[in-house]
Order: structure tokens, then sequence, then C-alpha cells
């Protein structure tokens, strides 16, 4: 029996990766076990805050008609109404509280979930192993397994680069902030109440702020509604809110809506997504279009902006974030086995189209 080194390292690479579809696949059910204990876990408390918030409203309604009529209640009644509302709405603030953390969690799981079934998808759609094959053959299969492999690793750290960048100018910058004007009340407390009233009056909106912006972050990092309802009505509410954050009007063309597997759906709403970012920090654009149009075998997407453009021959000297965000999309279109086209001219704009097939 002759020793093929070549063939051995193949063989290792394979099984490897048929490893590496066995753990993926148990994490999935695992993932799919919690995540559902999980969704459980959130309804319960979202019916108990919607319960206490209904107590809450009920309990504020009889103390303003009691502060409407306050000669006609005892100060021991006025003390049990102001007692059992206060008692409420720190309850109900706790539970809301613990709900947003109870979301966060669930989010982070389901990320893991789709990070995992994306995985397994692409690892259980590689050709199969055959030791009998030709030696022709076996350099193309080991480079095959090699370069998925490295697809699959520099798409994670693209992710973790694109996620990290968003926390750093998102919400950190929005906590450091807050800490900043915390620390104002602070000192004006002992100086002049009024105005430690009025800065704390700052704080309070400066919170709610940081609370919606926080919230739009967590959907643009993976939207529930994704899972829940599908693509297009998550495209709809994420570009709402794109144009109202940018002030870019988007003309989104839908066609031949329904649901797809989840793999594709998450593709194809990041692609859009990155395809909007770039518009949104580099074209200088005031109008973008977005067609979806998914037929039987394939889905079809274009985005295009009236922006400055750019000279695709210098792609590679552009800012790193544009440079990033094309070659994210370009990675989600290969391993969707589909193909990806950028026409950009300067002064004329930029048009991505995108082409998946679907069976």
């Amino acid at each position: 029996m002759s020793f093929n080194p070549v063939q051995m390292d193949e063989q290792d690479i394979n099984e490897k990766l048929d490893q590496l579809l066995k753990d993926s696949k148990e994490n999935s059910e695992r993932l799919s076990a919690s995540l559902k204990e999980m969704e459980m876990n959130v309804r319960q408390m979202q019916s108990e805050v919607d319960r206490l918030a209904q107590r809450e409203n009920s309990l504020s309604g009889q103390l303003r008609n009691m502060e409407n009529n306050i000669d006609d209640f005892d100060k021991s009644t006025i003390r049990s109404y102001y007692q059992n509302t206060h008692e409420t709405q720190m309850r109900l603030l706790l539970l809301r509280n613990q709900l947003e953390s109870l979301q966060t969690r669930q989010q982070e799981m389901k990320d893991r979930y789709q990070q995992s079934s994306k995985l397994f998808h692409i690892l259980s759609q590689r050709p199969q192993y055959d030791p009998d094959h030709s030696q022709a053959r076996v350099g193309g299969v080991q480079n095959d397994a090699q370069d998925m492999v490295s697809r699959i690793i520099q798409a994670q750290e693209n992710e973790r680069l694109r996620v990290s960048r968003q926390l750093h100018d998102g919400p950190a910058q929005a906590m450091s902030n807050l800490v900043l004007r915390a620390e104002i009340c602070e000192r004006w407390i002992d100086q002049d109440m009024n105005r430690a009233k009025g800065e704390l009056t700052g704080l309070k909106s400066m919170v709610n702020d940081t609370l919606q912006e926080t919230r739009r972050f967590i959907f643009e990092l993976r939207p529930m509604i994704l899972d829940d309802l599908g693509l297009f009505p998550t495209l709809r509410r994420y570009i709402k809110d794109y144009v109202d954050k940018n002030r870019i009007e988007v003309n989104f063309q839908p066609s031949g809506e329904r649901r797809l597997p989840t793999h594709v759906e998450t593709a194809i709403f990041r692609i859009i997504q990155d395809a909007l970012s770039n518009v949104a920090a580099h074209a200088n654009a005031t109008t973008a279009q977005v067609l979806l149009d998914i037929q039987a075998e394939r889905a079809q997407l274009i985005v295009e902006d009236n922006g400055v453009g750019f000279d695709i021959n210098r792609l590679a000297q552009e800012t790193q974030q544009k440079a990033l965000g094309i070659a994210s999309m370009g990675q989600r279109i290969e391993m969707l086995n589909g193909s990806l086209n950028i026409d950009s001219t300067l002064g004329r704009g930029t048009r991505i189209s995108a082409s998946i097939p679907l069976v």
C-alpha cells in the first residue's frame, strides 16, 4: 500500500470538517431547545409587564382624580394612593428592565443559533470525501475545503469587526455621555438644587434617547421580526428607520413576497443593510432605490443611489469601512452560490445588483 501525504492531508481536513459539521448540528439543536425555553420566559415576562402596566395606568388615573378632588380625601387615603402608585411604578420599571435584559439575551441566543445553523448549512453542502478519487481531484478538493474554512473564518471576523465599530460609535459613546451628564448633576446637587433638577430632566431625556438608540442598534444587529414576520416586513421597518435617521429618501420596490429559508433571508437583509449603510456613509446621496424580486428559482436585488459614486478600480484604496461592507456583501453572496455586480461612476452614483439561487 503506497502512502500519499497529499491524500492524508485531505482526509485529515475532511475529518475535521465532519467533526465541525457534527458539532454545529448538536450546537444548533441545543440552542434551538434553549431558544424555545427563552421565548416562553419572554412571553410570560411580557404578559406580567402588560398586566402591571394596566394596573399602573389605572392607579395613575385614580391618583389624578384624587388630586383634582383633594379635599374629599383624608391624609391616610392620600398617602395610600401615592404609596400604591409609587410601588406599582417601581415594580413596573424593574420588570421592564428585566424584560429588556431577557430580550437582549434572547437576541444573542438567536444570533448564535443563526450562525450555528448557517455553518451547518454550509458544511452540509460540501462535496463528500471519496478516498478512491483520482489524484487530480485530490488537490482540488483539498483547496476547496481549505477555502471554505477560510471564508467562514473571514466572514465571522468581518462580522465581529462591524459589530465592534457599531458598538463603539453607538451605545458605548452614548453611555459615556450619560456618565458625564450624571457627574454634572451630582456637582449641582450641593450648589443649586433648581439647577440640579433641570440637569436631571436633561439626563432623563438623554437616557430615553440612548434607550431608543440602543433598541435601533439591537434591531440592526439582528431584527427579531426577521424570524417572526420574515424578510419583507423587516426591510420595510428597517428602511423607515433608515430614512428617519439619515434623511435619505428610499424607494422600496418589493415583488414576489414570500418566506424564504432563514439563512437566505438573513443574507439578503444583510446585503441590503450593508449597501444602504455605504450609501449613508460615503455616497452623499439624496435618494436611493431598493428592488427585491423573489422569483421561483432565484432572488434578484438591486440597490442604487444618486450619490457621488467611486472608482471601482481604486476600491482597495477606499476607506476601510466601505471596502469592508463590499467585501462582506461579496462573501455572503459567494456562500449562497450567487453573483454580485457593482457598477459605479464618479458623479453618477452606484448600482449594486445581486442574484441568489433558491433551488
